[in-house]
């Protein structure tokens, strides 16, 4: 341990035995690795370690990998702030501690919590800013992010319902063929199970679940691979196809009479889970543009009615106009 040096970004000034001198809580175990809460003594500062197991890429590449990684700047993205080679299969990554808790437990609190004020229009942030930080990875820094999952979307603070998404561009590190559980693979293309191959494409795919997982307030997971293989977009393709389309959504959402607006959310998420067909698929940044231009009808429609509402800035449709700033 004591010959291993932890490569940091920019101005933070911690080092391996600070990580190591403190006491560490687990905060779960993901997809790619062990994630753990730690407090810098001395640092006033609170980090998020992820331990990786079982990487495949070599050290050099890895390194190199990391250092792009570490450049990414925007504020729908969680920082990486540095990283560590225990071994040839062993990686140590320390990323922000986001205390305000993943989309996961917002979305899928315990009844009386704060799930119940989870409306729609906190739904609707989330899923603009989920959809804002894809389209920065995939246009401006050209990552896959390979790993969208509600536990993997964080509220950036409290009472505000915009995000900051984690756990991107790690899956080139493992082998294709390593086994996921369930809970993973809901979210996941078809074409992505058959191939373990991330593109573009199949990130579209997974904000198209998380679409239907913030409509139904159902957990992929539970509906995508049940005990006779069913994957989520096939549970929900009949059901959407039925009348009323209310009966598929959150009751939460439903009391607030938004079904016009969660059926506009329905569409974008059914183009979005195209599955004979991902070049069909929107690109995020034409997800972005279909989401505001949804949410600048809302406001021309609460103007009209007298309400003073802010419209909302379309993304232009076009990748030059993809940029730090627009996104």
């Amino acid at each position: 341990m004591e010959e291993k040096k932890l490569v940091t970004f920019e101005d933070d000034v911690f080092d391996l035995d600070d990580l190591l001198k403190t006491t560490a809580e687990v905060l779960g175990e993901g997809s790619l690795g062990t994630s753990y809460k730690q407090m810098l003594v001395g640092k006033n500062k609170t980090v998020v370690v992820k331990i990786l197991k079982n990487v495949v890429m070599e050290e050099e590449e890895f390194k190199i990998k990391m250092d792009v990684l570490g450049k990414i700047k925007n504020k729908y993205v969680v920082p990486l702030r540095a990283f560590c080679s225990f071994s040839s299969v062993e990686k140590l990554l320390v990323y922000d501690y986001m205390p305000a808790g993943s989309l996961l437990a917002r979305l899928h609190g315990s009844v009386g919590s704060s799930q119940t004020q989870f409306n729609w229009d906190h739904r609707m942030q989330v899923a603009l800013s989920t959809a804002k930080g894809l389209a920065y990875l995939h246009v401006v820094e050209d990552i896959v992010h390979g790993n969208i999952t509600s536990s993997n979307i964080f509220l950036q603070k409290e009472n505000e319902n915009e995000v900051s998404l984690s756990e991107y561009g790690l899956n080139t590190l493992f082998h294709r063929s390593r086994s996921l559980t369930h809970r993973v693979t809901g979210y996941w293309a078809p074409e992505v199970l058959e191939s373990r191959e991330f593109t573009f494409k199949s990130d579209v795919y997974s904000f198209g679940v998380l679409l239907l997982e913030l409509l139904t307030g159902k957990i992929p997971n539970h509906a995508s691979l049940d005990k006779e293989g069913v994957h989520f977009s096939d549970w929900v393709g009949p059901i959407v196809c039925k009348e009323p389309k209310v009966e598929l959504f959150d009751m939460v959402l439903t009391r607030g009479h938004n079904v016009d607006k969660m059926e506009q959310l329905l569409q974008i998420a059914k183009d979005c889970v195209l599955i004979s067909e991902p070049n069909q698929r929107p690109s995020m940044h034409n997800v972005v543009s279909m989401m505001e231009d949804m949410l600048s009808r809302q406001s021309s429609d609460y103007n009209s009615k007298g309400y003073n509402s802010r419209r909302s800035t379309k993304t232009h449709d076009t990748l030059s106009g993809i940029t730090v700033d627009t996104l």
